[in-house]
């Protein structure tokens, strides 16, 4: 986001906050890598079924951001 500001690019803005918008559900979902699935439930109480891989993380960013990108207006 901070790129498009300085170039005063605001198709780029917008794309960096839908981007980041984005990330943040696709986790709140919970679709998230271990690490993060650690954080929540302890390192202890995390399953496989509790978090994706690094590919499939952004596999599922990816589709994401697909989807929120073709609804948006940028």
């Amino acid at each position: 986001m901070h790129r498009g500001k300085l170039d005063q690019n605001e198709k780029l803005v917008q794309f960096s906050m839908l981007l980041e918008k984005v990330v943040v559900s696709t986790i709140e979902a919970g679709f998230m890598t271990k690490d993060l699935a650690i954080c929540i439930k302890g390192m202890n109480h995390v399953t496989r079924g509790d978090y994706l891989n690094t590919q499939e993380f952004i596999h599922k960013l990816a589709d994401e951001l697909r989807k929120a990108y073709e609804r948006s207006k940028i």
